[in-house]
């Protein structure tokens, strides 16, 4: 009997033992069927050498496969110097704004015994690297390519590129990304019957870094053009522009100096110099149902386009909380604040501060154009010594909005921008009126915004608040208008606005 039962137990270990292979190998055929259908959707999404053209003639670009690189193949679109191996030529070595090819060296396993193959190679010669994608080249910038299509994320693009030359290439790449900016902003509602300004491109978000087109009244499209390959396609990007947009809009085009010269190009003085219209010439534009006057044409020195429309949302959101409210505007430019709050949130009264009088002027227009003759006062005044006077005459409100200019303009300047945002919330703070209120406070800065996730603003906003002897609760903190998009593979590098809204206890609830 013990022999049988033995024998018995060796048979059902067997078993047990083939049962655990058939599982092993039957998980290991699903593992491998997964592995397979995986790299087959990539390969799908990947342009292979067949769809290539022998007669392109774009420079490649090739950078090193690390863990810094792998940013730029999840999709970040900012090509540092330090990360680029080396460049190569198509007919000639690539030029200032050149349309280039974006390779990343290919991984292989030297151990393998299996013969490595490539799905994705720029040419059977060199098959150590694979396309990531199309730039355009800088040789003088820290930003030394700047990636404008991704092969993986925009496959349907890049199998059009890879049949292109590169002037063809990057008309082809215009039409794709600014078609599908127009497609995102109708997705968004804009423009509408109440709303017809907004940002129509924003750079990265969109993906063309370096270049945002406000719309202004469904007549006008503002080019801000920040980087030099802008500056040296300026024409295409014009045409592609004109191409899209109805045959009756204007195309002003602008810059921003301080980041060209960063940018390497040279003619940042001759700039803004092409149009041959008045400055005074004014473009009325609406945003939820209040016209505002507009002067894109004009070189004043202040804002870029002519209207922030960035703080659309947050101009709503606010009036909606002022009704029967006193409302303070700190460095209102145009009035936004202060004419959504009275028109649309039934506020009291509006006092609007700012210390450009060409400001303070456009608003008193802007009264006009909305037929407001009364509860709105604007005060050209530097807003620090509006507040001390206001301190000294006892005066408060119900809700105060304070947005200054950017303060810090590099990481460089923070701190100093957080003493000065320090004194004005501080001071802003204490003319809360003492049954308490409401206080939105803004940066424009994006160093600011990003710095530790957003929460150094707060903190300085809470610091002000101490000192300033209130209790503050933070309500809601939001940004840009969802028109200014962002890409997420560069987030938080797109975020550049913080609006915190702050309930300011009593002075009472504080003894």
């Amino acid at each position: 009997k013990m022999k049988k039962f033995r024998g018995s137990g060796i048979i059902f270990a067997g078993m047990v033992g083939i049962m655990i292979i058939i599982r092993s190998s039957e998980s290991l055929l699903i593992k491998g069927r997964h592995a397979r259908s995986g790299r087959a959707l990539f390969a799908r999404s990947m342009v292979t050498t067949s769809e290539i053209s022998s007669e392109t003639s774009y420079a490649k670009v090739v950078v090193k496969r690390n863990r810094q690189s792998m940013e730029f193949r999840k999709g970040n679109q900012l090509i540092f110097q330090g990360a680029i191996s080396f460049t190569t030529g198509g007919e000639q070595s690539p030029q200032m704004g050149d349309l280039v090819q974006v390779m990343v060296a290919q991984e292989k396993d030297v151990n393998s015994k299996k013969k490595t193959s490539y799905k994705h190679v720029i040419s059977p010669e060199d098959a150590s690297t694979q396309l990531l994608g199309w730039g355009v080249y800088n040789p003088k910038s820290l930003y030394r390519v700047r990636l404008l299509c991704h092969t993986n994320l925009q496959p349907t693009l890049s199998k059009k590129l890879a049949k292109s030359d590169r002037e063809s290439g990057l008309r082809i790449i215009l039409n794709a990304k600014l078609s599908a900016a127009m497609a995102t902003r109708k997705a968004l509602g804009l423009p509408n019957s109440k709303t017809n300004t907004y940002r129509l491109f924003n750079g990265e978000g969109d993906g063309l870094s370096g270049l945002a087109v406000d719309v202004l009244g469904g007549k006008v499209a503002v080019v801000m053009s920040s980087a030099t390959w802008c500056q040296v396609h300026q024409v295409i990007i014009q045409e592609a522009l004109q191409n899209l947009l109805p045959s009756d809009y204007e195309i002003i085009w602008k810059t921003t100096p301080s980041r060209l010269h960063q940018d390497g190009w040279e003619n940042v003085d001759d700039e803004e110099k092409h149009t041959t219209q008045s400055p005074d010439r004014e473009v009325i534009v609406y945003e939820s149902g209040i016209s505002y006057k507009t002067y894109p044409f004009g070189e004043d020195g202040s804002q870029k386009t002519g209207f922030y429309c960035d703080q659309r949302d947050n101009r709503k959101t606010l009036a909606g909380l002022c009704k029967g409210k006193r409302v303070l505007d700190l460095c209102c430019y145009h009035g936004g604040f202060s004419l959504a709050a009275k028109l649309l949130g039934g506020a009291s009264h509006c006092t609007g501060v700012d210390s450009s009088q060409v400001a303070i002027d456009i608003c008193n227009k802007n009264l006009k154009a909305n037929e407001v003759t009364e509860d709105i006062l604007f005060v050209k005044d530097d807003i620090a010594k509006f507040m001390k006077q206001m301190a000294i005459e006892k005066q408060n409100w119900d809700v105060i909005v304070l947005d200054p200019p950017k303060l810090a303009p590099s990481v460089s300047g923070l701190q100093r921008a957080s003493r000065k945002y320090h004194s004005l919330n501080r001071d802003a703070l204490t003319l809360i009126a003492p049954k308490g209120g409401l206080l939105l406070t803004c940066t424009c800065s994006a160093a600011m915004t990003q710095k530790d996730d957003g929460r150094f603003f707060l903190e300085t906003v809470q610091k002000a608040a101490a000192a300033a002897g209130r209790t503050v609760t933070l309500l809601q903190k939001s940004g840009a208008a969802p028109c200014h998009v962002q890409s997420p593979a560069s987030y938080p590098a797109g975020a550049y606005l913080t609006a915190a809204l702050f309930w300011v206890s009593p002075l009472s609830c504080e003894e």
